[in-house]
């Protein structure tokens, strides 16, 4: 039984010989592949006769790119003019719309400016009189006298009953003044 394992190492190493008979086998695909693309190998009649309608189509296909580059041209010359017809248009619509904003917002700013100032002069503390000084201001006058022309112009008879009893107490304290 020694010997049998003996025997198997002292087989012949056969790897150059392989390596030389791959590189030989390499050299036959490639210059098969460089035989194989020589066009005088794949021409036929049938070959040339495609080749020929190739080339005519090809030709052809140029002048069907350009008519067709020329055919985009003038679809794009006529959308941007139909755009500017559009905008145009649009212009026109914007500015209306434009107008009837500012009228509105004129409207609404009106309102908001007789609304508003009255609204927080009334929310203020009493204490400030900020709705007398702004009717003595649209008056033109101070408070006092903003005051007298108001209860002159409420209520006449009234005002003509304080007025003459002013008068009657006003020799003893030399106070009285109507404007």
């Amino acid at each position: 039984m020694e010997r049998l394992t003996d025997e198997r190492t002292a087989q012949p190493d056969y790897a150059p010989t392989l390596e030389a008979i791959d590189k030989r086998i390499q050299d036959v695909c490639g210059w098969a592949r460089r035989v194989s693309e020589k066009p005088a190998l794949t021409l036929t009649p049938e070959s040339l006769g495609r080749e020929i309608a190739a080339v005519a189509a090809s030709s052809r296909g140029a002048d069907r790119q350009m008519l067709e580059r020329a055919s985009a041209a003038m679809d794009a010359a006529a959308s941007r003019i139909d755009a500017m017809i559009a905008r145009s248009r649009s212009v026109a619509e914007q500015n209306r719309e434009l107008m009837k904003n500012r009228i509105a917002f004129a409207i609404a700013g009106m309102a908001l400016s007789a609304i508003l100032p009255g609204a927080i002069a009334r929310s203020l503390p009493v204490s400030w009189a900020v709705p007398e000084r702004m009717a003595a201001r649209m008056l033109g006058t101070d408070m006092w006298h903003a005051g007298q022309s108001m209860m002159a112009k409420a209520d006449p008879d009234r005002w003509r009953q304080i007025v003459a009893r002013e008068r009657e107490c006003a020799p003893r304290t030399g106070e009285w003044s109507e404007k």
